[in-house]
């Protein structure tokens, strides 16, 4: 097998390589992190949904996701699931599953890929997450 894998008539996919870590020393990267930062500290307190069989849900009981940094702060607040819903997530996904095993490989792949992308490009906004819900330093 090749470094290059091939997906019939798409491009080759490079061979995995991690992200590289963001250098903030040099002033576009220190500047996109801020603007994150701050973007993401706009959106504390917000209410997530769960999102169940195509459906939006909202439960009693709550999930309060604080900054661990600054405990009275909420970073989000999430529905929590109860053990109902999570049987009702798991037919939900067998129901689907005809479909999804007549997925070809390509198409699966492709939506990975466009994941991927999507990801990569709000890097510094996931990141920003993780510095205000979990603790973590900027690299």
């Amino acid at each position: 097998m090749s470094a290059t894998q091939t997906l019939g008539p798409m491009e080759a996919i490079p061979p995995f390589r991690n992200e590289p870590y963001a250098d903030f020393s040099v002033p576009a990267n220190r500047k996109a992190m801020e603007q994150a930062l701050d973007g993401v500290r706009s959106q504390f307190g917000r209410e997530y949904e769960l999102f169940l069989g195509g459906a939006r849900l909202k439960t009693e009981e709550k999930l309060i996701s604080r900054n661990p940094s600054r405990p009275t702060e909420i970073v989000g607040i999430h529905q929590k699931a109860t053990p109902a819903l999570a049987g009702m997530a798991v037919e939900s996904a067998f129901s689907y599953f005809p479909e999804w095993s007549r997925t070809s490989a390509e198409d699966r792949s492709r939506m990975l890929l466009r994941a991927a992308a999507i990801i990569l490009g709000r890097k510094m906004e996931f990141d920003a997450w993780l510095v205000h819900e979990a603790g973590k330093t900027w690299p």
